[in-house]
Protein backbone atom coordinates (compact mmCIF):
# COMPACT_ATOMS: atom_id res chain seq x y z
CA UNK A 1 0.00 0.00 0.00
CA UNK A 2 1.09 3.63 -0.89
CA UNK A 3 1.00 5.69 2.28
CA UNK A 4 0.42 9.69 2.63
CA UNK A 5 3.82 10.62 2.95
CA UNK A 6 4.80 8.72 -0.70
CA UNK A 7 1.79 10.10 -2.12
CA UNK A 8 2.68 13.42 -0.97
CA UNK A 9 6.50 12.85 -2.61
CA UNK A 10 4.92 11.99 -6.42
CA UNK A 11 2.65 15.15 -5.72
CA UNK A 12 5.63 17.17 -5.13
CA UNK A 13 7.36 15.50 -8.30
CA UNK A 14 4.60 15.88 -10.22
CA UNK A 15 4.10 19.52 -9.35
CA UNK A 16 8.12 19.85 -10.99
CA UNK A 17 7.04 18.25 -13.91
CA UNK A 18 4.32 20.44 -14.73
CA UNK A 19 6.39 23.96 -13.92
CA UNK A 20 9.19 22.82 -15.74
CA UNK A 21 7.11 21.73 -18.10
CA UNK A 22 5.33 25.45 -17.80
CA UNK A 23 8.66 27.06 -18.42
CA UNK A 24 9.75 25.54 -21.33
CA UNK A 25 6.75 25.88 -23.63
CA UNK A 26 6.72 30.23 -22.58
CA UNK A 27 10.30 29.72 -25.15
CA UNK A 28 8.68 29.93 -27.72
CA UNK A 29 6.52 33.14 -26.74
CA UNK A 30 6.84 36.44 -29.30
CA UNK A 31 8.62 38.07 -26.26
CA UNK A 32 11.10 36.98 -23.56
CA UNK A 33 12.98 38.87 -21.24
CA UNK A 34 15.71 37.27 -19.29
CA UNK A 35 16.89 38.26 -16.40
CA UNK A 36 19.42 37.63 -13.05
CA UNK A 37 18.74 38.78 -9.82
CA UNK A 38 22.07 38.38 -7.16
CA UNK A 39 21.38 39.00 -3.58
CA UNK A 40 22.82 38.35 -0.04
CA UNK A 41 20.51 38.45 2.83
CA UNK A 42 22.00 39.09 6.90
CA UNK A 43 19.70 36.93 9.64
CA UNK A 44 19.58 37.50 13.03
CA UNK A 45 17.45 35.53 15.62
CA UNK A 46 16.85 36.92 18.54
CA UNK A 47 14.68 34.23 21.03
CA UNK A 48 13.22 31.43 19.14
CA UNK A 49 10.01 33.58 17.56
CA UNK A 50 11.78 36.40 16.20
CA UNK A 51 14.12 37.64 13.48
CA UNK A 52 15.28 40.78 11.98
CA UNK A 53 17.58 40.61 8.63
CA UNK A 54 18.77 42.58 5.75
CA UNK A 55 19.03 42.32 2.03
CA UNK A 56 20.87 44.05 -0.19
CA UNK A 57 20.08 43.15 -4.03
CA UNK A 58 21.04 43.86 -7.64
CA UNK A 59 19.19 43.08 -10.55
CA UNK A 60 20.06 42.76 -14.42
CA UNK A 61 18.37 42.90 -17.38
CA UNK A 62 20.27 40.88 -20.10
CA UNK A 63 19.59 42.91 -23.00
CA UNK A 64 19.92 46.62 -21.03
CA UNK A 65 22.74 45.57 -18.11
CA UNK A 66 22.30 47.21 -14.52
CA UNK A 67 18.34 47.54 -14.16
CA UNK A 68 17.54 47.95 -10.54
CA UNK A 69 18.92 47.62 -7.35
CA UNK A 70 17.88 48.08 -3.38
CA UNK A 71 18.43 47.33 0.25
CA UNK A 72 15.62 46.02 2.06
CA UNK A 73 15.25 45.29 5.47
CA UNK A 74 12.93 43.70 7.72
CA UNK A 75 11.45 41.35 10.80
CA UNK A 76 9.59 37.92 10.76
CA UNK A 77 7.86 36.87 14.37
CA UNK A 78 6.39 33.50 14.91
CA UNK A 79 3.04 34.08 16.70
CA UNK A 80 1.98 30.73 16.61
CA UNK A 81 4.07 27.44 15.14
CA UNK A 82 1.78 27.37 12.32
CA UNK A 83 1.50 31.80 12.41
CA UNK A 84 4.23 34.48 10.81
CA UNK A 85 3.93 38.08 10.52
CA UNK A 86 6.39 40.39 9.11
CA UNK A 87 7.18 42.93 7.85
CA UNK A 88 9.95 45.21 5.27
CA UNK A 89 11.31 48.66 4.08
CA UNK A 90 12.84 48.60 0.47
CA UNK A 91 14.97 51.38 -0.95
CA UNK A 92 15.06 51.11 -4.27
CA UNK A 93 16.74 52.28 -7.50
CA UNK A 94 15.28 51.96 -10.87
CA UNK A 95 18.37 52.65 -13.52
CA UNK A 96 16.64 53.97 -16.76
CA UNK A 97 18.16 54.09 -20.29
CA UNK A 98 15.80 56.77 -21.96
CA UNK A 99 14.94 58.88 -19.12
CA UNK A 100 16.12 59.57 -15.42
CA UNK A 101 17.19 57.14 -12.84
CA UNK A 102 14.08 56.52 -10.40
CA UNK A 103 14.09 56.56 -6.58
CA UNK A 104 11.17 54.34 -4.86
CA UNK A 105 10.67 53.74 -1.46
CA UNK A 106 8.56 50.23 -0.85
CA UNK A 107 6.63 48.73 2.43
CA UNK A 108 5.36 45.40 2.90
CA UNK A 109 3.83 43.44 5.71
CA UNK A 110 2.99 40.16 5.76
CA UNK A 111 1.25 36.62 6.90
CA UNK A 112 2.40 33.41 6.85
CA UNK A 113 0.83 30.52 7.31
CA UNK A 114 2.63 27.28 7.52
CA UNK A 115 2.22 23.35 7.55
CA UNK A 116 4.12 20.35 7.61
CA UNK A 117 3.37 16.82 6.60
CA UNK A 118 6.66 14.57 7.09
CA UNK A 119 9.00 16.30 5.16
CA UNK A 120 7.24 18.67 3.38
CA UNK A 121 6.05 21.75 4.41
CA UNK A 122 3.71 23.75 3.10
CA UNK A 123 3.58 28.16 3.25
CA UNK A 124 0.93 30.13 2.49
CA UNK A 125 1.77 33.78 2.34
CA UNK A 126 -0.05 37.11 2.19
CA UNK A 127 1.95 40.00 1.50
CA UNK A 128 0.59 43.83 0.78
CA UNK A 129 3.08 45.65 -0.74
CA UNK A 130 3.03 50.01 -2.08
CA UNK A 131 5.60 52.16 -3.52
CA UNK A 132 6.17 55.49 -3.18
CA UNK A 133 8.41 57.61 -6.07
CA UNK A 134 10.78 59.96 -4.11
CA UNK A 135 10.21 62.55 -7.28
CA UNK A 136 6.68 63.08 -6.70
CA UNK A 137 4.25 64.26 -4.62
CA UNK A 138 1.58 61.45 -5.21
CA UNK A 139 2.54 59.50 -1.98
CA UNK A 140 2.32 55.74 -1.54
CA UNK A 141 -0.25 54.73 -4.79
CA UNK A 142 0.61 51.17 -5.59
CA UNK A 143 -1.21 48.80 -3.46
CA UNK A 144 -0.42 45.02 -4.02
CA UNK A 145 -1.70 41.91 -2.23
CA UNK A 146 0.30 38.83 -3.23
CA UNK A 147 -0.76 35.61 -2.38
CA UNK A 148 2.20 32.88 -2.61
CA UNK A 149 1.50 29.26 -1.87
CA UNK A 150 5.20 27.89 -1.53
CA UNK A 151 6.29 24.26 -0.87
CA UNK A 152 9.81 22.51 0.60
CA UNK A 153 11.04 19.14 0.74
CA UNK A 154 13.68 17.77 3.15
CA UNK A 155 15.64 15.02 1.41
CA UNK A 156 16.31 12.53 4.31
CA UNK A 157 20.16 12.47 4.64
CA UNK A 158 20.96 15.68 2.26
CA UNK A 159 21.34 19.38 2.42
CA UNK A 160 19.92 20.17 -0.61
CA UNK A 161 15.85 21.09 0.25
CA UNK A 162 14.53 21.54 -3.30
CA UNK A 163 10.81 23.84 -3.74
CA UNK A 164 7.83 25.20 -6.17
CA UNK A 165 5.39 27.41 -5.53
CA UNK A 166 2.92 30.32 -7.62
CA UNK A 167 2.62 33.94 -6.42
CA UNK A 168 -0.31 36.21 -7.76
CA UNK A 169 -0.33 39.72 -7.73
CA UNK A 170 -3.55 41.35 -7.60
CA UNK A 171 -3.09 45.09 -8.01
CA UNK A 172 -5.70 46.92 -6.09
CA UNK A 173 -6.71 49.94 -8.16
CA UNK A 174 -7.62 47.73 -10.85
CA UNK A 175 -8.97 44.94 -9.20
CA UNK A 176 -7.17 42.35 -11.30
CA UNK A 177 -4.23 39.68 -10.77
CA UNK A 178 -1.88 41.54 -13.31
CA UNK A 179 1.28 38.71 -12.88
CA UNK A 180 1.51 35.45 -11.72
CA UNK A 181 4.93 34.14 -10.70
CA UNK A 182 6.03 30.60 -10.83
CA UNK A 183 9.23 29.81 -8.52
CA UNK A 184 11.13 26.53 -9.14
CA UNK A 185 14.46 25.99 -6.96
CA UNK A 186 16.29 24.82 -4.51
CA UNK A 187 18.46 25.90 -1.01
CA UNK A 188 21.92 24.11 -0.30
CA UNK A 189 22.91 24.29 3.78
CA UNK A 190 26.43 24.84 3.57
CA UNK A 191 26.92 24.56 7.04
CA UNK A 192 25.04 25.97 10.42
CA UNK A 193 25.14 29.46 9.36
CA UNK A 194 25.20 29.58 5.56
CA UNK A 195 23.48 28.79 2.81
CA UNK A 196 22.75 29.09 -1.00
CA UNK A 197 19.81 29.63 -2.64
CA UNK A 198 18.87 29.42 -6.90
CA UNK A 199 15.24 29.53 -7.98
CA UNK A 200 14.18 30.06 -11.74
CA UNK A 201 11.02 32.30 -11.64
CA UNK A 202 8.73 32.87 -14.68
CA UNK A 203 6.86 35.50 -15.13
CA UNK A 204 3.52 35.82 -17.22
CA UNK A 205 1.74 38.99 -17.49
CA UNK A 206 -2.54 39.68 -17.74
CA UNK A 207 -2.28 42.87 -20.39
CA UNK A 208 0.28 40.96 -22.75
CA UNK A 209 1.95 38.33 -24.32
CA UNK A 210 5.67 39.31 -22.29
CA UNK A 211 7.59 36.56 -20.23
CA UNK A 212 10.46 36.96 -17.82
CA UNK A 213 11.99 34.26 -17.32
CA UNK A 214 14.63 35.31 -14.25
CA UNK A 215 17.76 32.99 -12.20
CA UNK A 216 17.80 34.55 -8.64
CA UNK A 217 20.87 33.61 -6.77
CA UNK A 218 20.85 34.61 -2.99
CA UNK A 219 23.71 33.67 -0.13
CA UNK A 220 22.26 33.68 3.13
CA UNK A 221 24.40 34.12 6.21
CA UNK A 222 22.71 33.50 9.63
CA UNK A 223 24.14 35.29 13.01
Amino acid sequence: MINDTQKLKAIFCIACLFIGSLFSQTLHAQTNDWNTWLSVELTKDFGDKFKAYLSPQVRYANKDGLDEYFLEAGMEYDLFSFLEVGGNYRYLINERQTKSTEYFHRIAFDLTGKYDISRLEFALRTRYTNYDELDNNEGFNDATLRYRLKSEYDIPNMKLTPSIGVELFHQLESKEINKIRYILGAAYKINKRHKVELDYLLHTYSNNDRKSHILALEYKIAF
